[in-house]
């Protein structure tokens, strides 16, 4: 790692101190977060862990690929465990009528994926890639805007509070069904380029045995493959959940019947 000297990143870590504060001091009750602890800070670990030294600092100088690993947790891993994860206090902490109000359209499924794939597509363009790795402020904004979209994205599918509930186990499977579709556009001019699309990864001396256009179909790979088999993990979880409900009120009817 000598070409890759350990240096703080400030801003992760008051992302994840406030973070860890927030779900610590928003209630005494210690019962509810228990309940909600383990799902929180896998989350948050995974979140600090995706951005900060080293993987941060390699997506961000020497392989897209890395960049594209952390897009990925940034999009569909920790945002559903932190939602999982926030207890009932959190929630009305944060429900304040205006917020709520953008929440009931925003997290409308149809607004919800336009919303993350929009930004998702958006952040894949050559110009805002090359800025995102030679500004730093830039890249933690855009960081921020795909975090907010996603846990945004994930609400039609979990759910917030009594106002704002999720799907049917049916339309929650269609919904993130069509989400595994659209990151084959940017995902497909990854994988199938044959010259670089990031002028920024040109410009570093790689200290890894990887070409550029090598990295870039990785990255393509990854984001589609990645982001296919956690969402197809997702699809066959609700599934089995809503297998499991409808064989238990089967059960119920029956023995109702019977008796």
């Amino acid at each position: 790692m000598e070409n890759l000297p350990w240096h703080p990143h400030y801003d992760v870590w008051a992302l994840i101190i406030s973070l860890v504060i927030f779900f610590e001091l928003s209630t005494k009750n210690e019962i509810i977060k228990k309940e909600k602890r383990r799902l929180w800070y896998s989350g948050l670990l995974i979140l600090w862990v995706f951005t900060d030294y080293p993987i941060h600092d390699i997506g961000e100088k020497y392989l897209f690929s890395v960049h594209s690993v952390e897009h990925l947790v940034l999009a569909l891993v920790s945002p559903p465990l932190l939602l999982m994860g926030m207890h009932k206090d959190m929630k009305k902490l944060v429900s304040v009528k205006p917020l709520i109000m953008v929440l009931k359209i925003t997290s409308k499924p149809v607004v919800a994926f336009f919303l993350f794939n929009f930004v998702m597509v958006g952040m894949h363009w050559s110009s805002v890639v090359n800025l995102m790795v030679t500004n730093t402020l830039f890249h933690f904004m855009i960081h921020s805007v795909m975090l907010l979209v996603s846990l945004n994205m994930w609400i039609p599918v979990i759910g917030f509070n009594d106002e704002i509930k999720p799907l049917n186990s049916a339309a929650r499977i269609g919904y993130l069904f069509l989400q595994s579709l659209l990151p084959t556009i940017p995902a497909s001019f990854l994988a199938f380029g044959t010259e670089p699309l990031y002028s920024a990864y040109l410009n570093t001396d790689s200290i890894f045995n990887i070409s550029v256009i090598n990295d870039q179909t990785l990255a393509g790979l990854i984001l589609k493959l990645g982001g296919g088999i956690i969402l197809w993990i997702s699809i066959l979880v609700i599934w089995m959940k809503w297998y499991q409900d409808e064989k238990t009120f089967d059960d119920v009817v029956r023995n109702s019947s019977t008796d």
